[in-house]
C-alpha cells in the first residue's frame, strides 16, 4: 500500500479553517480581556468617586448640624424643620 505523501485539498482547507477560527478567537479573547481591564478601572475611579461623594456629604451635614442643629431640610426649597 502506498502512503499518500499530500493531503487532499478538501483537508488541507478543512485545517486552515480551523486555524484561521482559532486564530480569530484568540484575537477576540485578547480584546475582551483588554475591555475588562478597562471596565475594571473604570469601576474603580467610580468608586474613588462615590466614596468622596460620602464623605463631601457627611462633613457638609456636620457643618449644618453644627450651625442649625437636629434639623430636616427640604431639597426643593430650602425650608428647614426643626426636630
Amino acid at each position: 500500500m502506498i502512503k499518500p505523501t499530500k493531503l487532499q485539498e478538501t483537508e488541507l482547507q478543512e485545517l486552515k479553517d480551523f486555524q484561521t477560527q482559532s486564530e480569530t478567537l484568540i484575537a477576540q479573547l485578547g480584546q475582551l480581556g483588554f475591555k475588562k481591564l478597562q471596565l475594571e478601572r473604570e469601576e474603580q475611579f467610580l468608586k474613588q468617586q462615590y466614596t468622596q461623594i460620602i464623605s463631601s456629604e457627611a462633613e457638609l451635614s456636620k457643618r449644618l448640624k453644627e450651625t442649625y442643629g437636629d434639623i430636616s431640610i427640604d431639597l426643593k426649597t430650602g425650608e428647614i424643620t426643626y426636630s
